[in-house]
């Protein structure tokens, strides 16, 4: 007899021998890849996109994100997910690109929460990310990063840092440093208040914000580019869908920063504005 068929019969036996077995061990399965593998996805529309402290699309777009995370017991967790955004105008950005997932974000990570006493946590995070832009004219090379990322989760606030530096094809490095909190208002509401800021190295500047209108061939100075407000609320709906709403104010601080979007006519240029977004979250 044939290979294909001896491998069909062991097959067979090996399923027949599992539905032997008793009722539970089919939901013992189901329960043991619950308690170890999680899905979450979200879609949202915002007044405006805004990323390492500057205002990429000045009209509203639409985010959509999908992702996992496998639970490593006493290892920590590994996960990945993958980020796309739609513009709704072409008018927002001085970019000639098409509006539909004209980026696309992929992300692989390992991360392992410590704990340090009752309530009090240290969330610590390693990724590898490549933004993509398919939609740009003509083609936009694709941003390889790497993310290192920590935030201390207490009964009070949460401190946290995002490191991002960028190895191809520029070379930068980005800071988003911040503390929030969460207040539980009922059983399936809650309000978050995030305050943080964006920093990066006079490389970076000039990546955001182009040459210095004062004087092109001069670097800026790396450092504070800009402080940003976030007030978000969350209602549960389900054990597994919830939908969310914030209003998000940004405002650059750095001078040298200012004065550049200040001396530009592109739509993107904008030094403060307030950015609105709702959307829906799904967790299994």
């Amino acid at each position: 007899m044939s290979q294909k068929f001896w491998t069909l019969t062991v097959l067979l036996l090996f399923a027949t021998c599992g539905f032997a077995e008793e009722g539970e061990t089919g939901t013992n399965l189901v329960n043991r890849i619950r308690e170890h593998v999680s899905i979450h996805a979200s879609a949202d529309v915002e007044t405006a996109y805004l990323a390492r402290g500057a205002v990429v699309d000045s009209h509203p777009f639409s985010s959509q994100l999908l992702g996992g995370d496998i639970l490593l017991d006493d290892f920590g967790h590994i996960g990945a997910f993958a980020w796309s955004a739609s513009s709704f105008t072409r008018t927002g950005q001085r970019a000639t690109r098409r509006n539909a997932y004209h980026e696309v974000d992929y992300n692989i990570y390992y991360g392992y929460r410590l704990k340090l006493a009752d309530e009090w946590t240290l969330d610590n995070r390693m990724a590898r990310q490549w933004v993509t832009l398919p939609g740009y004219r003509p083609h936009a090379n694709t941003f390889c990063e790497w993310h290192a990322a920590q935030s201390l989760e207490t009964p009070y606030v949460t401190p946290y840092y995002l490191l991002r530096h960028c190895c191809q094809p520029d070379d930068w490095n980005y800071w988003d440093v911040g503390v929030k909190r969460t207040f539980s208002l009922t059983d399936t509401v809650s309000f978050t208040l995030d305050f943080f800021g964006d920093l990066g190295d006079s490389r970076h500047f000039a990546a955001q914000y182009g040459p210095k209108p004062s004087a092109p061939r001069s670097k800026y100075h790396g450092g504070l580019q800009a402080l940003n407000l976030v007030a978000r609320t969350d209602w549960k709906l389900t054990d597994y869908l919830s939908v969310f709403a914030f209003v998000w104010q940004f405002d650059i601080v750095s001078d040298d920063a200012r004065d550049s979007l200040g001396a530009s006519n592109a739509p993107e240029a904008k030094r403060d504005v307030t950015v609105g977004g709702i959307g829906l979250a799904v967790n299994f």
